[in-house]
């Protein structure tokens, strides 16, 4: 009995020892499992990581490449038009150097024109030339204005003078025809040229009035006007009329007078 029991604990020892190594192994194996899936989880997070790293720099890349895409479009264009630019920039440089060659011939033969005007002068001395010559024509216009201003005023005189002569002759003709036309006439008999009046040897018997204006005349030229100013019988008295004397005419005995007879009475 003793034997069996001790056999039975020989087994249960041993089955406890194959289970507890069993569990062991098991323990073992599930560790090991856990720390490959562990293992596994890292790598495959380390690989998302990455992907989600490789999506980043993808889309990175797509928006480069996107960007330089339109970058190198707009260049392109810039550079077409930049191309049209530069083509007539080209040509207008080309009508430029045209007309700087047409300039250039014209100044060759604008050199050569001087060169025979001036032949005895050196070309660095023709500006000083031509100022002198600008100077003098200058003066000479400025004398030319000058000689048509007195011209002008000239003719404006000119022509002053005739109207002023007509006027004077158109004054000493009718001055003539009043003359001519007056049946009245008596003699100048005394003359007193500091009081600036006269005696006239006739009266109102002649037809004098005290309101008559009479002519001076002298050999049938006509001297000035008088104002009868006092009347008696056979004499009277007259003002000689302010400013009606011509210049440097003075009044004597023996000159003649007449009635002033105006047109249009």
């Amino acid at each position: 009995m003793k034997s069996i029991f001790y056999t039975l604990s020989v087994i249960a020892i041993g089955a406890a020892g194959y289970f507890g190594w069993e569990a062991k192994n098991n323990f073992d194996q599930q560790l090991g499992d856990r720390n490959t899936l562990i293992e596994k989880n890292q790598n495959l997070s380390k690989d998302i990581k990455q992907k989600e790293k490789d999506k980043e720099q993808s889309t990175d890349a797509r928006d480069l490449s996107l960007n330089e895409r339109a970058e190198t479009k707009a260049g392109l264009e810039a550079a077409v038009s930049n191309e049209g630019g530069l083509k007539r920039t080209l040509d207008d440089i080309g009508t430029e150097l045209e007309t700087v060659v047409a300039e250039e011939a014209q100044i060759d033969k604008a050199i050569d024109e001087i060169k025979e005007l001036f032949p005895d002068i050196e070309l660095p001395e023709v500006p000083g030339k031509y100022n002198e010559m600008v100077d003098n024509e200058k003066k000479l216009v400025a004398q030319v204005e000058e000689a048509e201003l007195i011209k002008t005023k000239l003719q404006e005189s000119i022509a002053k003078n005739i109207a002023d002569s007509q006027r004077i002759g158109g004054k000493i003709k009718e001055a003539n025809d009043r003359v001519s036309g007056n049946t009245f006439q008596a003699t100048v008999t005394g003359v007193d040229n500091d009081w600036n009046f006269v005696v006239i040897g006739a009266g109102e018997k002649s037809g004098l009035t005290s309101d008559s204006t009479l002519l001076v005349q002298r050999g049938g030229r006509y001297l000035g006007k008088l104002s009868v100013q006092k009347i008696e019988a056979n004499s009277a008295i007259a003002d000689i009329v302010p400013g009606s004397l011509s210049v440097g005419v003075v009044l004597q005995r023996g000159d003649q007078v007449i009635l002033e007879k105006v047109r249009s009475n």
